[in-house]
């Protein structure tokens, strides 16, 4: 199985610094976000170069990047703009091509009709524009893509380059069923976020809520073999390292 660290367990941490923890806690792949995080590859004290040789130095795989959403909206004014929209996402994809990346990570916006539009239709404008690019859409709490139901009425409309990211902290905090969540989709699952949850509170891994054992025999059923991404927001219960150490040891235990 492939694991990946996610920086969401140290947002306040730069690319250097993320990398030792990812390393010390037994990492060799990492994913990075366009925002939420000083590891952004968009940070100032950084450029594209900087990244890539850093992450080499480090002996790091990069495994995918996490663009801005599909919003249909402008940021700064909340005015529906698709194509200003779309342009954002167009840069952040040529950003990660250029860290050779060819997928990348996104959700909607809200959960509102005209969001669900432009969702479906920014997504195929960018896939026939872009050749040799993968989406994966991740659900996302609050979000147009907020679970089952969602997904069941997007994806049909969709390219089949445009694949499912299964994030089981957000469905678990939006109260959705994470098992039906995969059983549907499983032939489209590329990548997997795992956090574990009591109700919307991340805990370590296996004193939680989420079926690790069930949901892992369905993704063996349909060989997966995409990403597993590490996840540990707001760890309060053992150090980052140790936390992070602990996850990782838990998951490759209980998918083996």
């Amino acid at each position: 199985m492939d694991l990946v660290f996610s920086p969401t367990a140290c947002p306040e941490l730069e690319l250097p610094q993320v990398l030792e923890l990812a390393a010390d806690s037994g990492f060799k792949r990492i994913q990075l976000f366009r925002d939420a995080t000083e590891s952004s590859p968009v940070h100032p004290n950084t450029s594209v170069p900087m990244v890539r040789e850093r992450i080499a130095a480090a002996g790091f795989s990069l495994a995918g990047l996490n663009i801005r959403n599909l919003t249909g909206r402008k940021a700064d004014s909340d005015e529906h703009n698709l194509p200003y929209n779309l342009r954002q996402l167009e840069w952040d994809i040529h950003l990660g091509r250029a860290l050779g990346l060819t997928e990348f990570n996104l959700s909607g916006g809200a959960r509102t009709d005209e969001a669900q539009e432009d969702l479906i239709e920014g997504t195929n404008e960018l896939l026939e524009r872009l050749p040799g690019v993968r989406l994966n859409l991740g659900n996302q709490q609050g979000n147009c893509l907020q679970g089952l139901a969602d997904f069941q009425a997007v994806l049909p409309a969709l390219d089949e380059r445009a694949r499912v990211l299964l994030n089981t902290g957000h469905l678990l905090t939006a109260g959705e069923d994470v098992l039906a969540f995969a059983e549907a989709f499983v032939n489209r699952i590329s990548v997997v976020h795992l956090r574990d949850q009591q109700g919307d509170r991340p805990v370590p891994f296996g004193q939680g809520d989420l079926p690790f054992s069930d949901l892992f025999s369905i993704l063996k059923g349909a060989h997966y073999a995409g990403d597993f991404v590490v996840e540990l927001e707001s760890v309060n219960w053992a150090s980052p390292c140790d936390a992070l150490s602990a996850a990782r040891a838990f998951v490759e235990e209980a998918w083996n």
